[in-house]
């Protein structure tokens, strides 16, 4: 919805009397988030900068309580409940390897370890077991997965992800 920011999370519910919010933060590693200056709260379908205060991670669980400015009272923090947090994509931390970003590999080529070139990444889907991506392929979706097996090797600077596809996989989606 917002391109150029990523989803940090969701306001859960107040807590205390002087406007801290306890919030879900949807991400890998909680605690990287312990000195954020600024949130973006989705309001009347526009984003609006809020300054942070202060943050407090809550260990071992993917939750924290945050105090934001103007936030003063719990009447105020129950009129920005259940709100969803953002960042802007230019926060997220640098990722090398072959660890990446959904977003970030949109429009990669899709090499495959025997058959060569196959298609570019048109989407990214998170499924229980592992990441999968979308690519057309001979005019057909082809749903492939991003996984420890499959995954080679991800060039950034080409703008290529290597595979070994399961043997068979696109023929399924040929027939």
């Amino acid at each position: 919805m917002y391109p150029d920011y990523y989803l940090l999370g969701k306001i859960l519910r107040t807590h205390g009397v002087k406007g801290d919010v306890v919030v879900f933060l949807d991400v890998d590693v909680p605690a990287d988030y312990k000195k954020m200056k600024s949130v973006f709260l989705e309001l009347d379908d526009t984003l609006k900068e809020y300054l942070v205060v202060k943050v407090n991670v809550s260990p071992n669980e993917k939750t924290a309580i945050i105090h934001l400015a103007g936030v003063e009272d719990m009447n105020e923090a129950e009129l920005i409940l259940k709100q969803n947090l953002y960042q802007p994509l230019s926060k997220l931390p640098k990722l090398k390897g072959n660890d990446f970003y959904f977003h970030e590999i949109i429009g990669f080529s899709v090499i495959d370890s025997l058959l060569g070139a196959l298609g570019v990444v048109t989407d990214v889907h998170d499924l229980p077991q592992h990441p999968v991506g979308a690519m057309l392929y001979k005019e057909k979706e082809v749903l492939f997965p991003l996984s420890n097996e499959t995954l080679v090797k991800i060039d950034r600077d080409s703008k290529k992800i290597f595979v070994t596809l399961p043997d068979g996989l696109l023929e399924v989606y040929l027939s």
